[in-house]
């Protein structure tokens, strides 16, 4: 019996060793279905044959979702074909093999994922697609050629007409399958647009390119028309906006608009266009530099003059309501960030004081200077500020009145803001406004539904102000900026200036009158005074990260508008600011069988990176390089200087159809998997349809225990034969 198990373990090891299996698990399967514009006809037409017991199915496109079977068609997912998007949603059913039906033409590159593929391959259904091609960074007064690139995949008749600078041109064509191009030239002097239009039995195709050349300058302007149609008469490309949009399609911004109409996306795309090399011009508007509060942005450090501070001041005391409605929807709150506004906001020999009423009034400071020291002491107090008591203005707002009496400013204001009914109002209240104003005016502000208005009312009109209803409480940080702006408003200076010029190239062959109005304004240390009226800067420049800044204190729909130099200099203006070295101009173009990617600008050592590729771009002529990326590189390219990234290049996308083989790609892909590209649909019934069940480790823990048997029997044996004896 021992010499039979001794046989028995020896021959599972060996057993064990051979690595036999038995088909017990099904294969756990997931078919991937194309649903791009060029494989969904043919793909919907095999669908009932792809019926498979147990698999799951995915439809994908630009987009990728999970179906309930073969047959469903999907509309929505995109008109691109973006593979490993599919094949990651196939991965997380953790299927033991993939079925993959499509065309082959993927406009990303999917690597295999560890799991065999097995492809269908259903040929695109029939198309002729459409794009205009154009010289890369084409120059000024350069005849270019822009071509006009048609793909068919089939024998058909088309007409393609082009339109643009040198007018329209017609063609007949008979198109074969493959690619063919017509040529449409003409000189590029300024913008232009080229747009083509192909009519076939296939329907009808459009495309539209847009072109500027690399020497003219484009100027965004923002919320001032004397300065655009003074740089439109001189050549330059300007496009008058109301907003900033990204990408910023300009050389330089002028910004004749205030910093509260900008949102803060706008004014941080602002600062990286500037950081990148981009130019910027803020022009004096009635709503421009310093009447827009850009002194109080993130910009400020890049502004290149600072205003000049007038004698005298204004003085102004907020009576705030501080009771305990004022908790809700977080009035107090809003009302503390608001007037955190007004503090910021005002000058040194600015006068701001906080008194807060609910049961009985409290100062939170009195009335003092906004210096430095000052404003961050009222900052802290404010924010202390907690709510709680009933609604008691009058000894508060007599208190306002005593305190500003003693203020050293001219112009003395008191700002009354409550929610509710103030419970101690009497006419006495009223006749305290009268005999204030004018010296002291008063203002009042009605917040929310439960307001007093009528009684606000009335003690703004006895105290010679002006009274605000604020239906919400979100509108309260708004309100206060304003009231702020007009409260501290900086005034522009009307007469007449004579002004001095300073030799730069900018200035080096003007001389202009004297102006009509000028806000008065310093350069700061590091800017350049170029024109000045006695100790105002009238135009400064300088530079601030990668670009140049420039700034106008003077409204040119006021100042210079008789003088005949004036587009002169705010072209020679422009120009300066546009020569920026660093700011880089980068294009990606997709040929035939390669991506070029040309950049202009001062680089040192540039590179191209995308996913784990990097590539030099190598000086094809003065500030000019150029790299050429494999034909199916697709994405977002990033672009490099001395290992550091520049900016961000996207790169033009794969076409849905095209002239490649299909076929190859799913064969390719397959192989490299594990799979295999399939000839027809019934062959996916002959793939296994259950996976081996490994029998090695069963049969080494069957050896084992035959093992430890023998083992214990041989014990036994010895012990009966040996008795006592055995130790």
């Amino acid at each position: 019996m021992l010499i039979g198990l001794r046989g028995a373990i020896i021959l599972l090891l060996l057993l064990a060793f051979w690595g036999p299996s038995i088909p017990v698990q099904p294969v756990r399967t997931v078919v991937l279905l194309d649903q791009s514009p060029s494989a969904r006809e043919a793909v919907w037409k095999v669908a009932p044959q792809l019926v498979l017991p147990g698999a799951q199915y995915i439809a994908f496109a630009s987009g990728a979702v999970q179906v309930a079977s073969p047959t469903a068609r999907r509309l929505d997912l995109g008109e691109g074909t973006q593979l490993r998007e599919a094949l990651r949603k196939a991965q997380e059913l953790n299927p033991d093999r993939i079925v993959l039906v499509s065309d082959g033409l993927f406009q990303d590159r999917a690597e295999p994922i560890g799991i065999p593929i097995f492809s269908l391959y259903r040929p695109p259904s029939p198309n002729l697609s459409l794009s205009l091609v154009a010289p890369a960074l084409p120059s000024k007064g350069e005849t270019i050629e822009v071509r006009a690139v048609l793909e068919s995949t089939a024998s058909l008749k088309a007409r393609l007409t082009l339109s643009g600078p040198s007018g329209r041109l017609e063609r007949e064509l008979q198109l074969e399958p493959g690619r063919s191009s017509v040529g449409y030239r003409f000189r590029l002097d300024e913008p232009g647009v080229v747009t083509a239009r192909l009519e076939s039995t296939l329907g009808v195709e459009q495309a539209r390119l847009e072109l500027s050349p690399a020497g003219i300058t484009r100027v965004w302007v923002l919320g001032d028309t004397s300065l655009a149609r003074y740089l439109e008469a001189q050549g330059f490309a300007v496009e008058e906006r109301a907003e900033i949009t990204l990408p910023i399609r300009a050389e330089v911004v002028a910004l004749g608009v205030g910093a509260r109409d900008l949102s803060a996306a706008e004014l941080d795309a602002l600062q990286t266009f500037l950081n990148q090399g981009g130019s910027l011009l803020w022009t004096a508007t009635p709503r421009g530099l310093f009447f827009g509060g850009w002194e109080r942005t993130s910009l400020e450090a890049s502004l290149p003059v600072e205003p000049v501070e007038e004698p005298g001041g204004v003085g102004l005391v907020l009576v705030l309501d501080v009771s305990g409605s004022m908790i809700e929807a977080d009035k107090l709150g809003l009302a503390v960030v608001g007037s955190l506004e007004l503090i910021r906001s005002a000058r040194p020999q600015d006068y701001i004081g906080v008194v807060v009423f609910s049961d009985r009034p409290r100062w939170l400071f009195r009335p003092r200077p906004m210096t430095e020291q000052g404003r961050k002491e009222a900052e802290n107090l404010l924010l202390s500020t907690t709510a709680g008591g009933g609604t008691m203005i009058r000894r508060a707002y007599l208190e306002a009145l005593d305190a500003l009496e003693n203020v050293p400013t001219d112009s003395k204001q008191v700002i009354a803001l409550t929610d509710g009914l103030a419970a101690d109002v009497t006419p006495g209240l009223l006749d305290a406004a009268r005999d204030a104003s004018p010296k002291i005016k008063t203002s009042t502000v009605a917040l929310g539904a439960d307001a007093d208005r009528q009684f606000l009312r009335e003690l703004a009109q006895a105290g010679g102000g002006t009274f605000w209803d604020v239906p919400s409480p979100q509108d309260l940080p708004r309100f206060f900026l304003e009231e702020a702006q007009r409260a501290f408003r900086r005034e522009a200076l009307e007469g007449r200036f004579p002004v001095s010029v300073r030799p730069h190239p900018i200035t080096r062959t003007t001389n202009p009158p004297a102006l009509s109005v000028i806000l008065p304004a310093k350069s700061k240390p590091w800017a350049q005074t170029l024109v000045a009226s006695g100790e105002f800067a009238v135009l400064a420049v300088g530079e601030s990260g990668r670009g140049r800044v420039a700034a106008l204190a003077t409204d040119l729909s006021r100042s210079w508008q008789g003088w005949q130099g004036t587009p002169a200099l705010m072209a020679e203006l422009v120009r300066w600011l546009s020569q920026t070295p660093a700011r880089p101009r980068a294009q990606a173009v997709r040929e035939a069988d390669f991506v070029r990617v040309l950049l202009e600008g001062q680089f040192e050592r540039p590179s191209i990176r995308l996913g784990g590729l990097e590539q030099a771009l190598a000086p094809t002529g003065p500030l000019r390089y150029e790299a050429r990326l494999p034909s199916e590189a697709a994405g977002q390219a990033v672009i490099f200087e001395n290992e550091q990234p520049r900016l961000r290049l996207p790169l033009p996308t794969l076409p849905e159809w095209r002239m490649e083989d299909g076929r190859a790609n799913l064969k390719r892909l397959s192989e490299a998997s594990g799979g295999r590209l399939l000839d027809d649909a019934s062959e996916l019934k002959n793939l296994v349809a259950r996976k081996a069940q490994p029998l090695q480790w069963p049969l080494i823990a069957l050896a084992i225990g035959l093992f430890l048997l023998e083992r214990y029997l041989e014990r036994r044996r010895v012990a009966a034969v040996f008795g006592s004896n055995l130790p």
